[in-house]
């Protein structure tokens, strides 16, 4: 996502503390840094180009916000803008002035382009700030100057104050020909259009004045959906943007011999139109290696499909135009979907085409599908964690060309995981056992991404340090498919051998579960609750789990108490252990589902997750009481 001139001048670190006890005082907050002053002017052509100067002081008031302060990192496109540093000092909590010299104002190239050269133009402007300490402020003035617009004769602007900092003063002023339309929508900000000194002129300023930076929220969702913003565009609509944005796109997608000859190859004996876009989607999105390339910089226009097809790597504007030119030659319509493929679920009222939206994934509408090729474990039809629930811009295809579509919500109906474990316990305590991971939908993706981090040959450290973290002492190995192999169903099994499981002889207690934990396991949902409340929302997929446990006892051990069964159900989910006795054999089984509205846990819906989640609490601490 490209980030906005306010955030990206003045990186701010976030301090979170975890919620206190009722009964201690909730220490008082300080802001990591104050912003004493920010001014920031866009001056903007007829054309859509425009220069934007940018005047910070910031002080730093704590030692933990030091390290990331001690230097700013300015992004921009070599092909699409100019960008100086025109001055930049610190002044030491000692009163010293130091300017920095130009040797510490660095521009290198970015991580990404130094694995993928097609995208050199993307560099990083460092301004390195020397005795930078608590108490000490940092100051630079830049300037951007956008010589290619994003859009052809367009402009956009997005602005985003951060809460959690106090300001001092801050103002963001936009300077435009007096002919030029610009549609504006701000939230929480004062200001507005001012009398310009300039004949022929239109100028508008918004001002933040002595701000109190409020404690950020643990998990809260991006600051774009609830901080004070201001969004700017000559775009009258999103099919403006839709139509802009195909202008430079479209002609990627062409279906040359070489495309042609590809499609033909990977949908060789499939006669059916899904089953010719699924295998075209799975070759995609497994063979073209993703470079992860934000949406705004490095322009907007994707490399054509015969160039991604000979380099075998692209971005999402790549992967969508290959994809959607090798399904044209099999006849199947698609079209490029522009979405937020972050946490920003807010769709701004104006047609801002960057800043919201920095991804672009593909829209099937003879399936009804949305596909993001860039994830290469994820199944046809599933989409990213943060990708359900989201406004996107579909830029062709339906009824009236483009419009606004929502992505389907994340379900507990789609996006299931099931983890079956037999053990058997012997008689010195010792637990040996397995289980089967097997899942579907976003599920299956945490699934795949967890197997495809485990380097082959080191399956056994991973589950020896998974067991230590859960808190058992062992050893065991996991296994499974071929993650990248989106034609097959896909499933881990895991082998392990846990001492002290049991406590032998009794009398004791058995807490369950024991061995190798799924990587998305039911007591997960106990990092989100451990607040009393919430005052922002944040993510909180739908989905359902199941964790299925049978213990094979040994024939001395006597059974006196098990738990209580489980049983809560509100308007957001539902959670249900069940201890079971037959002979020497236990089975717990607990079941959990979450349905929340876009998979966004509000402050309204906390109450019910967190309700579920005590109850997650408590039973994970139950106990199996034996003798023996």
């Amino acid at each position: 996502m490209k980030l906005t001139s306010f955030v990206r001048a003045v990186f701010l670190i976030l301090v979170t503390v975890g919620p206190a006890a009722a009964q201690i005082a909730t220490p008082e907050y300080q802001s990591p840094v104050t912003i004493e002053q920010m001014e920031i002017t866009y001056t903007v052509n007829a054309d859509g180009t425009y220069t934007q100067e940018s005047k910070a002081q910031v002080r730093i008031n704590i030692d933990q916000a030091v390290q990331s302060q001690a230097q700013t990192y300015l992004a921009f496109s070599e092909t699409l803008q100019t960008l100086e540093v025109l001055e930049a000092y610190t002044d030491t909590a000692e009163g010293e002035h130091i300017i920095v010299p130009d040797d510490k104002i660095i521009t290198q190239q970015s991580p990404i382009s130094t694995n993928a050269p097609a995208f050199d133009d993307i560099k990083i402007m460092a301004i390195v700030f020397p005795q930078i300490s608590a108490g000490a402020a940092k100051s630079f003035h830049s300037k951007l100057t956008q010589t290619k617009p994003y859009f052809e004769n367009h402009f956009s602007m997005f602005e985003m104050i951060p809460q959690n900092v106090d300001i001092k003063s801050a103002s963001i002023t936009l300077i435009t020909p007096e002919d030029l339309k610009i549609y504006l929508q701000t939230i929480d900000v004062e200001g507005g259009r001012v009398e310009s000194d300039t004949p022929g002129q239109s100028k508008w300023v918004w001002t933040i004045k002595d701000q109190v930076g409020q404690r950020p929220e643990p998990g809260a969702i991006s600051i774009a959906n609830y901080c004070p913003r201001i969004a700017a565009t000559t775009f009258a609509d999103f099919n403006e943007v839709a139509e802009a944005y195909l202008k430079r796109a479209a002609e990627k997608e062409m279906v040359t011999d070489e495309v042609r000859k590809l499609a033909d190859k990977i949908t060789t004996g499939l006669t059916s139109s899904r089953d010719q876009a699924r295998a075209i989607y799975n070759w995609v999105a497994g063979n073209i290696r993703y470079v992860a390339l934000s949406f705004g910089l490095g322009g907007v226009v994707p490399r054509d499909a015969d160039t991604i097809i000979q380099t075998g790597y692209g971005d999402c504007k790549d992967k969508v135009v290959l994809l959607n030119a090798l399904l044209t030659a099999k006849g199947i319509k698609s079209a490029p979907v522009l979405i937020n493929s972050a946490d920003v679920y807010w769709q701004p009222e104006v047609a801002l085409p960057l800043g919201v939206y920095n991804h672009v994934i593909t829209y099937l509408p003879e399936f009804d599908l949305f596909l993001d090729p860039t994830i290469e474990f994820a199944t046809f039809g599933t989409l990213g964690l943060k990708e359900r629930g989201k406004y996107a811009l579909v830029t062709r295809v339906l009824e009236k060309g483009s419009g606004i579509m929502m992505t389907p919500d994340p379900s507990p109906k789609k996006s299931k995981l099931e983890t079956v474990t037999t053990m058997a316990i012997n008689d010195d305590g010792t637990a040996s056992g397995k289980s089967i991971m097997q899942a579907n939908g976003e599920m299956d993706l945490v699934l795949r991404r967890f197997m495809a981090i485990i380097p082959p040959g080191q399956e056994d450290q991973v589950a020896r340090t998974i067991l230590t973290r859960s808190g058992q002492e062992g050893e065991g190995t996991i296994s499974g498919g071929d993650p990248r192999n989106l034609d097959e169903d896909f499933k881990i099994e895991t082998e392990f051998t846990v001492k002290n499981a049991m406590i032998l002889p009794g009398p004791g207690a058995l807490i369950i579960p024991a061995g190798i934990p799924n990587p998305s396991q039911i007591a997960l949902l106990l990092r989100g609750t451990d607040l009393p409340e919430r005052t922002l929302p944040r993510y909180f997929s739908g989905y359902a789990k199941a964790e299925i446990t049978t213990v094979n006892l040994p024939d001395s051990v006597i059974i006196t108490k098990l738990p209580k069964e489980v049983n809560i159900r509100n308007e957001y989910g539902s959670y249900r252990a069940t201890y079971k006795q037959d002979g020497q054999t236990i089975k717990v089984e607990r079941r959990l589902v979450v349905e929340t509205p876009r998979g966004l846990c509000t402050p309204e819906v906390y109450p019910y997750i967190r309700e579920i989640g005590q109850s997650i609490m408590r039973d994970m601490r139950a106990q199996i009481l034996y003798a023996e």
